[in-house]
């Protein structure tokens, strides 16, 4: 009896903090987490940006390391954009920007004058 008693307990718990979990899921997860995925021509360029929540909020620009791209914000994006606008753009030749002509595209890598 005492074997079956013990069995159930466990069940509750397991069932108990599963549905906590969840909820404290929810709680974190803002109820409007829609990010916008949008391009814009520069210099002949199609320049890849992800952008999220309110336009009237501080802006945040989230510019990613080498080799990268905006996707590595992607969590920032679900936990700030309630309380931020969020901008995150690829850099050209990284995400889903275009990738520019070696040979025209300005360099910091390249001498000046090569």
């Amino acid at each position: 009896m005492l074997k079956a008693w013990g069995i159930a307990l466990i069940a509750s718990l397991l069932v108990t903090s599963c549905q906590s979990h969840q909820e404290v899921q929810r709680k974190e997860r803002p109820v409007d987490d829609h990010t916008a995925y949008r391009t814009q021509q520069i210099d002949g360029l199609s320049i890849f940006y992800r952008e999220a929540g309110p336009k009237d909020a501080p802006t945040l620009l989230l510019l990613h390391g080498l080799p990268s791209s905006s996707r590595m914000f992607e969590p920032l994006f679900s936990r700030l954009s309630e309380h931020y606008h969020l901008v995150a753009p690829d850099y050209p030749g990284f995400g889903r920007s275009d990738w520019p002509d070696p040979k025209t595209f300005p360099s910091v890598l390249r001498p000046v004058g090569a």
